[in-house]
């Protein structure tokens, strides 16, 4: 069993409310619209799976794509508890995700409008390369949103961070956005000392 498996079982006790706020601006920060389609990952337990569905509305798309087997149990239960027939969820490795992964996924082809990395940056092992990766999937004039914690020097809050979460805050995860979208923008959002650092969230659109 994986770490991340095992802190499935206490993941949402722990951290729901903390960041429930966040993944509420993430998901207005996505302008999503009804009949969209939105890559969450990683989707953890499915904490940001209800401001998606909202806005993609019955006719959209929402594929939740994480690693951890126990992570996507807790999502799935989400999933089912809600009636929500336009989630998906899969399990997948960020660095081999690929088109081809998420028509396997949706079973069928699909065009991603929107992206949505919350708190994935900063734990992905390559996470450069992860967020390319990433990029390459989203379709020209689609909107990208990153949300993380960030600590140019954590102190021992921040350390807990990184320990509990396999996480390294000290990585500036909006700057592979910056480099490469259109209407780039990047705002603080209030934090509290159990977050480690400062969370950011950054979004931009893919140049058509």
């Amino acid at each position: 069993m994986g770490w991340y498996d095992l802190f499935s079982r206490f993941y949402d006790a722990s951290l729901e409310a903390l960041y429930v706020d966040a993944r509420t601006t993430a998901c207005e920060a996505l302008q999503l619209a009804p009949g969209q389609a939105v890559l969450d990952l990683p989707c953890g337990t499915g904490q940001s799976l209800p401001g998606l569905v909202a806005g993609v509305g019955s006719q959209g798309a929402v594929l939740g794509l994480d690693f951890s087997a126990g992570m996507l149990r807790r999502a799935q239960a989400r999933v089912e508890r809600n009636g929500w027939t336009q989630v998906f969820l899969d399990r997948a490795d960020v660095h081999e995700v690929d088109a081809a992964r998420l028509a396997h996924v949706r079973g069928e082809p699909l065009v991603l409008d929107r992206l949505h990395v919350f708190l994935g940056l900063s734990a992905f092992p390559r996470w450069e390369q992860a967020f390319e990766r990433l990029w390459a999937l989203l379709r020209p004039g689609g909107r990208c949103v990153v949300v993380d914690c960030h600590a140019e020097r954590p102190g021992v809050r921040g350390r807990m961070v990184n320990l509990v979460a396999r996480a390294e805050i000290q990585r500036k995860t909006w700057l592979p956005l910056e480099t490469v979208a259109e209407g780039f923008e990047r705002r603080e959002l209030p934090s509290r000392r159990e977050h480690g650092g400062q969370l950011v969230l950054a979004t931009g659109i893919k140049p058509r």
